[in-house]
């Protein structure tokens, strides 16, 4: 993918050269040569502003449109009508607009290099099965109440279990704090007993599904199989996939921790198309560290999670860079900083500590203040 964009942008330099050299040998007329740069230039504007729309949160968006792209038009156009004592052409103007909007976007694009790592910071909790629904309520109001005091560039999620969802959305409507489930079934509907479609969660109010958790591919013998027709159910619904990979204690040391994450990512992850791929959450278990008494440390995420990204930037180029990686193993406030200090940890998938309002909001503030 990365090889594709030098292509076009190479291709793009190369037309309006070509394009220059007939206009300055009077080959072709101004008119077809302003068009050409208008092309050009139009395309750099909207690939530069697809590469930066993605790094953006949700409330930057409609900004963005309107700095990027009608702002230009806006403004370009009759700046260069009351220059001109005559009837501008149509494609002077077109062009205006074009180099107009192509300047902010090289902005906005160095703005983005600047800071390499845009990507959301996220803190998701997974209740699992814990708390009855009045509890789960109560915490999601708690959670709610406190939520000011956690920098808005940290987008909290919460998912509590099935008979919850309902009241824990109800409770977080008008926050920024988003809702997720902690599974869904891999079909749509029919006669299966006590599974909860996607589409029933999204009827509910959820925007993000757990999917492909430690415990359900050991408890519930889930593979790959399963979890792509969950993926696929998800993304027809409008869900949000938290897709979970990591390895068990057997596998860590037996050294074959990248083989199992790798392999999970290629028969799932793989699969997506670039959409689905730019909408998708990784979240990384280190099963061998949970409840067995061993650590793992900061370096130790850093380097499974660089490698995580390593993987998903061979199958979707650079769009890798823009996919958050949660950390899933044991984090708490003690250690969120550390964890988060580090340039592939972009959050975490919190357990325990999410049944905490003040632990869960406390997480949050881990993250490194620039």
């Amino acid at each position: 993918m990365t090889s594709g964009r030098n292509i076009w942008l190479a291709g793009i330099c190369a037309a309006s050269v070509l394009a220059a050299g007939l206009r300055l040998g009077d080959i072709v007329p101004g008119w077809v040569f302003r068009t050409l740069c208008t092309l050009a230039l139009g395309t750099i504007w909207l690939r530069l502003g697809q590469q930066v729309w993605h790094r953006l949160r949700q409330r930057q968006r409609p900004w963005f449109l309107f700095w990027n792209y009608a702002l230009p038009v806006l403004v370009a156009i009759p700046t260069l009508a009351s220059l001109s004592d005559d009837v501008v052409p149509v494609d002077q103007r077109f062009l205006a607009a074009a180099a107009t909007g192509a300047v902010l976007a090289c902005i906005y694009r160095l703005i983005y290099l600047k800071n390499k790592n845009m990507r959301k910071k996220i803190v998701a909790g997974n209740w699992k099965m814990n708390t009855l629904p009045a509890e789960g309520v109560e915490l999601a109001e708690n959670i709610r109440a406190d939520r000011n005091q956690v920098c808005s560039c940290v987008n909290f999620i919460v998912c509590p279990p099935f008979t919850h969802l309902g009241g824990v959305i109800e409770a977080l409507r008008g926050s920024d704090i988003e809702v997720g489930a902690q599974n869904c079934a891999a079909e749509d509907k029919g006669a299966y007993t006590g599974e909860v479609s996607a589409a029933m969660l999204a009827a509910l109010g959820c925007r993000y599904v757990i999917l492909g958790h430690s415990e359900r591919r050991q408890y519930y013998g889930e593979t790959s199989a399963t979890l792509n027709k969950k993926m696929a159910q998800a993304f027809a619904n409008g869900l949000q996939p938290i897709y979970c990979v990591g390895e068990n204690l057997e596998e860590r040391e037996a050294d074959r921790h990248f083989d199992v994450v790798k392999t999970q990512i290629e028969e799932v992850i793989y699969n997506l198309t670039p959409a689905q791929f730019a909408r998708t959450v990784i979240a990384y278990e280190p099963v061998w560290a949970i409840g067995t008494g061993k650590t793992a440390t900061a370096e130790q995420a850093q380097e499974i999670h660089a490698y995580i990204r390593t993987i998903l930037r061979e199958k979707f180029g650079a769009a890798a860079d823009e996919t958050p990686i949660l950390y899933g193993g044991s984090c708490k406030p003690s250690n969120a900083p550390e964890l988060f200090a580090k340039e592939d940890v972009d959050g975490g998938l919190i357990g325990g500590a999410a049944l905490k309002a003040a632990d869960f909001l406390a997480i949050g503030k881990g993250f490194p203040q620039k």
